[in-house]
């Protein structure tokens, strides 16, 4: 059976983006394969309380998300996305009970973050394609690929802490580099607001481990990268954060909401105004949706902000949609795992830390995301934080004898 979810491990990250919903289909096989548990005779696995907080985690989401959904007269396909918190959990019990081996995660992350790159590279310099994302948009496209590049440099502190061979080192940093150029390409200033948070966690927890050196090292290629790419005109990180700048000054100076950043502040605002006349129970999203329509009729919002569905900002998205109750079910999604996974990394054996570190750095890349997008709306967002929560959950609770060479 491990075998079976090494597999499905493997496949999850692999194809996620250079296959239309290529997370899906690993997703399912571990879905699938939770169904065995129901057979007698098969391993079964003692939840502790660690493990019964991620879960609850995911069904209070669910349950606020829905029972929200039910008191708004939401469409069925609304129920959709919080359902996959609730599949996720026997894919998360299932690999607890058969954790899979090292090298399906590692590979996985690695061929997933190489093949996002090419596929960037391929679609801007021979399509002509202005901020590549292949089937799905360039915000979800440079999330996924830094969640990507985030699992690679997971590890390579892997492969360096249990002192793999090179082929290993050279795999998973050209995975790493390749994921990080694609989230570079899409041109998604969201992502990368979550790099300084990830390296300033890494740093932190590196040298509580005794490791100097090595967070000397990091910090070292991260200046030169950065001043790298800064300098170079084709990266697009000089161009778009000035951008982002000079959009943030019109908004502030004219009230110009037809930039990206300008509708951006335009929603923010709305939503600031929209919470606290629905405090405990929200608006729900269709009457979110009306409101800030009717908003733009009498003109007191801008038109550009009449098309989002959602307000480019997770916390207040759900706070004026779900209410109070709804942002605490998202703040404990998000702040319970990250518990769980840095008590992992200080309790754990040290075969479990680069999993545990995994487990914080893809909590902290979610709740920067959230800053300026709404992930947890889309499909890809979901399933790529519910299913990489159950697999770095099953690895870091590994126990020593069910780890193998990879």
């Amino acid at each position: 059976m491990i075998a079976y979810t090494s597999l499905a491990v493997f496949l999850f990250s692999a194809i996620a983006l250079v296959v239309p919903s290529g997370f899906s289909l690993g997703a399912l096989l571990l879905l699938l394969g939770s169904l065995a548990l129901l057979r007698t005779g098969t391993r079964g696995v003692r939840l502790d309380r660690a493990d019964w907080l991620v879960i609850a985690a995911f069904l209070l989401y669910f349950g606020v998300t829905a029972g929200n959904h039910l008191v708004h007269h939401a469409r069925p396909a609304e129920y959709d996305a919080p359902l996959r918190f609730v599949l996720a959990i026997p894919a998360l019990v299932l690999l607890r009970a058969y954790p899979p081996a090292s090298w399906s995660l590692w590979s996985g992350a690695a061929l997933g973050g190489i093949g996002a790159g090419l596929l960037s590279l391929w679609l801007a310099l021979v399509r002509h394609v202005d901020r590549p994302a292949a089937s799905t948009n360039p915000i979800q496209y440079g999330n996924i690929s830094l969640v990507l590049a985030m699992l690679c440099t997971c590890g390579l502190y892997w492969a360096i802490a249990e002192r793999r061979n090179a082929t290993w080192i050279i795999l998973l940093a050209t995975g790493a580099v390749l994921a990080a150029l694609a989230s570079l390409l899409s041109g998604s200033r969201g992502s990368w607001l979550a790099l300084p948070v990830c390296l300033a966690a890494a740093l932190y927890l590196m040298l509580r481990a005794g490791q100097a050196r090595l967070a000397a090292k990091l910090m070292a290629s991260c200046v030169i990268a950065l001043a790298l790419l800064w300098a170079i005109p084709q990266s697009g990180l000089r161009a778009r954060s000035q951008a982002a700048i000079s959009q943030a000054d019109q908004y502030q100076r004219h009230h110009d909401a037809d930039s990206s950043i300008g509708a951006r502040l335009a929603m923010l605002r709305i939503g600031w105004l929209m919470a606290p006349q629905h405090w405990l129970l929200g608006w729900g999203k269709q009457g979110m949706f009306d409101h800030k329509a009717s908003l733009v009729d009498q003109g007191l919002a801008a038109p550009s902000t009449r098309e989002h569905t959602h307000l480019h900002n997770e916390y207040l998205d759900a706070l004026v949609k779900r209410g109070v109750p709804g942002l605490l079910a998202t703040a404990l999604l998000y702040l319970v795992p990250l518990a769980a996974f840095a008590q992992a990394w200080a309790s754990r054996p040290p075969h479990a830390r680069p999993y545990a570190i995994a487990g914080v750095m893809l909590m902290l890349s979610y709740l920067a995301f959230g800053l300026t997008q709404a992930f947890l709306t889309h499909n890809n967002g979901v399933m790529i934080l519910a299913f990489l929560v159950a697999i770095l959950w099953g690895l870091a609770r590994r126990p020593p004898t069910l780890v193998t060479a990879p």
